[in-house]
């Protein structure tokens, strides 16, 4: 699957009652496609690629989806901590609008 996916009611009860167990260890992004694709659950009538409208989080270069924020993206994956959570909030809201108070005690 990959960053940024919805599933509909009837795939999330299905995925629910037909574990397997094989995927269990893999991360949620992956393990999701690939029971998905073992179950014959996978159609591209309701797929849609988003591809370079989704990256990961700028600081991480190595990845394969590392891109610097432009117009067109709507996601952003791996926000794994506060900063970079707030580097997003400000690039989609605006400095202004995405100035968010935070206490660490």
């Amino acid at each position: 699957m990959g960053a940024g996916y919805t599933l509909s009611w009837d795939l999330v009860t299905w995925l629910g009652s037909n574990r397997m167990e094989q995927f269990m260890l893999w991360n949620e992004d992956q393990a999701i496609g690939e029971m998905l694709r073992a179950g014959g659950k996978t159609s591209l009538k309701n797929f849609i690629d988003l591809g370079t409208q989704v990256m990961d989080e700028p600081s991480d270069k190595e990845s394969e989806w590392y891109r610097e924020y432009g117009p067109d993206v709507i996601i952003v994956h791996r926000l794994k901590d506060v900063y970079s959570m707030g580097k997003a909030t400000e690039y989609f809201l605006g400095k202004e609008k995405g100035a968010i108070n935070i206490t660490v005690s």
